[in-house]
């Protein structure tokens, strides 16, 4: 679980940097590592403004090679943290997913889910190895065929020999 310590902040601009596991960011650590958070705290009196980037390795599978290859993934994300008056009423379903409830109350601002889905969206949907778009792909299998002889030709499916009488007697 990430979370931010806000009980030492004053209003103004912070900056926090963190260096979590994937585990910590509910993310599988086979497939990311090196993970780093810059959040950029903007605090007032009942509000924070925090603006997220992010950053890992994610390591892939080629689609053109199948080969494994790892990519820097970056991401970047704004949410406002606020009292609940601020999110809308609960009518309104998910239209204000970048207000994220704060009371007065709250020692810490939870950022998992932001960090995780961030990184997530930073994945290319497309994942080509560096250097894989030059390579040259095998596009025929199996044994080179040999030169079909006449008789092979002229061979046909028995279930077709009556077709074959038909059209012999057209002729």
């Amino acid at each position: 679980m990430l979370t931010i310590d806000i009980t030492s902040l004053d209003p103004g601009v912070h900056h926090v940097e963190l260096r979590p596991d994937p585990d910590d960011a509910d993310l599988d650590p086979d497939d990311f590592s090196d993970l780093f958070v810059s959040a950029r705290l903007d605090c007032q009196d009942d509000r924070i403004l925090a603006m997220l980037d992010t950053e890992a390795t994610a390591h892939l599978i080629c689609d053109r090679t199948l080969q494994p290859f790892d990519e820097l993934v970056h991401g970047h994300y704004g949410v406002l943290f606020a009292p609940p008056a601020f999110r809308g009423s609960p009518d309104e379903d998910d239209r204000y997913d970048e207000v994220r409830e704060l009371h007065h109350h709250d020692r810490e601002i939870e950022i998992t889910d932001l960090v995780r889905d961030t990184l997530l969206l930073a994945v290319p949907q497309r994942q080509v190895a560096p250097g894989a778009e030059e390579e040259e792909l095998q596009t025929a299998y199996g044994a080179p065929d040999e030169e079909e002889t006449d008789e092979e030709k002229d061979a046909i499916d028995p279930r077709w020999e009556k077709l074959r009488a038909l059209k012999d007697e057209e002729d």
